[in-house]
């Protein structure tokens, strides 16, 4: 699908659109979503970020996924200027660095491309950055950048995001936007009650801070059970993040011994040092069993990174283990 089509789509007398799901915990899906509910996420998002008929918003997000779509909705509504480009990670080539943009969609993958390339880019006003969790490294270097930069939460069930925080050197909670409220179920997973009591029941594992404000703390359906107890890779991976720079992952799998044993992907070359920071931040049944060091993590084609059990497909540059380990055993993971 391309943007004239979704435009054609959302003008055309049906109720609902069709989106699909970004696949990056599960097969992606197709699901239908109500204009009118798509329309009050577009409302919302341009009130808080003022956008008017004199806005120019601009996506570097394609329109298969949800992030693409809510931008050419929020120009529609708000008879905004629009304008678009090709998905890939070098972004915002065909814009001058006289252009004045007031709200830009985007992924990280493509941030860091952006920052490499600070001088070149557009004037923009709000940066808008969703499809995956933006890594604590790249929070700083946003940060130190000065762009007014948005981390947002939410997915395609929600319409785009319920809630954003702006970036800063430190990690700050998420925000509800109006017209939302939140509770946690008895697993501690994020409920999203919307004005219409549409309510939508979530696997993100929250932390409450108030009644608008919120941590998102991993994935109950990402929880690592190994040797009786369970760990919440997520957590794992906030309390390391200050000495790893590279994208990196904590993911569990099937193991004869443990159940689950719990493996450390690391995109990139071998780091020195690595064993021993761990031991310092992680418990002794939170230690990896495994490190890899991959060439890439797969990623969704709106750039999050994939969770999954099998090693199989990864290309390595090197592993650490703290069990026996050899050759012929990596292969058989």
């Amino acid at each position: 699908m391309d943007f004239k089509e979704f435009i054609e789509e959302w003008t055309s007398s049906g109720d609902y659109i069709k989106v699909h799901t970004s696949g990056s915990t599960g097969n992606p899906k197709d699901i239908f979503l109500p204009k009118y509910f798509v329309e009050e996420s577009a409302k919302r998002t341009n009130r808080f970020f003022n956008i008017s008929s004199e806005s120019w918003l601009h996506s570097c997000i394609g329109p298969d996924y949800i992030g693409g779509k809510m931008m050419a909705v929020r120009a529609n509504i708000a008879n905004a200027r629009f304008t678009f480009e090709l998905p890939s990670n070098e972004p915002l080539q065909e814009l001058s660095p006289q252009d004045n943009l007031d709200l830009v969609a985007i992924v990280p993958s493509q941030v860091i491309y952006m920052l490499d390339n600070i001088k070149s880019i557009p004037k923009i006003q709000n940066l808008l950055i969703g499809g995956s969790p933006v890594h604590p490294s790249l929070r700083q270097k946003i940060a130190k950048s000065g762009l007014n930069a948005y981390e947002s939460y939410g997915m395609t069930e929600t319409a785009s995001h319920i809630a954003l925080r702006k970036i800063t050197y430190d990690e700050t909670p998420f925000k509800l936007l109006p017209g939302i409220n939140i509770s946690l179920d008895n697993d501690n997973c994020l409920v999203i009650n919307f004005e219409d009591k549409n309510k939508i029941y979530t696997n993100d594992i929250a932390e409450l801070i108030s009644d608008s404000e919120f941590y998102i703390r991993g994935r109950k359906d990402q929880i690592i059970i190994t040797g009786g107890k369970k760990i919440n890779p997520v957590e794992l991976e906030i309390r390391i993040s200050k000495f790893i720079e590279s994208p990196f992952i904590f993911i569990g799998v099937p193991d004869e011994k443990w159940g689950e044993k719990v493996v450390l992907l690391i995109e990139g070359e071998k780091k020195e040092n690595l064993k021993n920071n761990l031991k310092l931040l992680l418990h002794n049944w939170e230690m990896p069993k495994d490190i890899f060091f991959v060439k890439e993590l797969p990623r969704t084609p709106n750039g999050k990174i994939k969770r999954f059990r099998d090693l199989s497909s990864l290309s390595f540059f090197a592993h650490d283990s703290n069990l026996s380990f050899s050759m012929q055993n990596r292969q058989e993971l």
